[in-house]
């Protein structure tokens, strides 16, 4: 098991979490951006080229086993205010069909060494719904210190946010 940058030996196995979400998530958000563009935006981001507003660089991340897709980080160099309260340095999502077995935590685990050893970050901001049980777990499986809740507004509705820092 490793993490990656997103790359066309996994794009089949990704498009198979998509639709996984299609059927087992209705309803909810999916994090998992468009198969077709995937690369070359987690590049762009990386890079930090044609943002779209109040974006921040972020380097994304892929872990998989072999050739299957199980989930993928997203790491934020920076804060911006709006992701000071929701959102944070860091967003993952384990694919359904491996949800609950530990991928979420071993993920973060391993994307917390790149915060530290790469971007030389002190501590990050995690953030989840505070009815999120399996990633509020996740999140202080790897030291996260929740700070306080905060309610936000945001496009699917109003939703009382857990904010979690971890010291690296």
């Amino acid at each position: 098991m490793q993490l990656v940058r997103p790359g066309e030996k996994y794009l089949a196995s990704y498009r198979e979490a998509i639709e996984e979400d299609a059927v087992y998530r209705v309803g909810k958000e999916c994090l998992l951006a468009d198969p077709d563009t995937v690369i070359a935006t987690a590049k762009r981001f990386e890079e930090g080229v044609m943002l779209p507003m109040g974006y921040v660089r972020q380097t994304t991340f892929w872990l998989v086993e072999g050739e299957r897709f199980l989930g993928e980080i997203g790491i934020r160099h920076e804060l911006t205010p709006a992701l000071l309260r929701y959102g944070g340095n860091i967003g993952y999502e384990v694919r359904y069909s491996e949800s609950g077995k530990g991928y979420g935590t071993t993920m973060l685990t391993m994307a917390l060494g790149y915060c530290k050893e790469e971007l030389k970050l002190e501590k990050v901001l995690i953030t989840c719904d505070d009815d999120n049980i399996a990633s509020a777990r996740v999140i202080e499986k790897n030291g996260g210190v929740l700070e306080n809740k905060v309610v936000n507004h945001l496009e699917r509705g109003t939703v009382l946010t857990r904010r979690y820092y971890i010291t690296l």
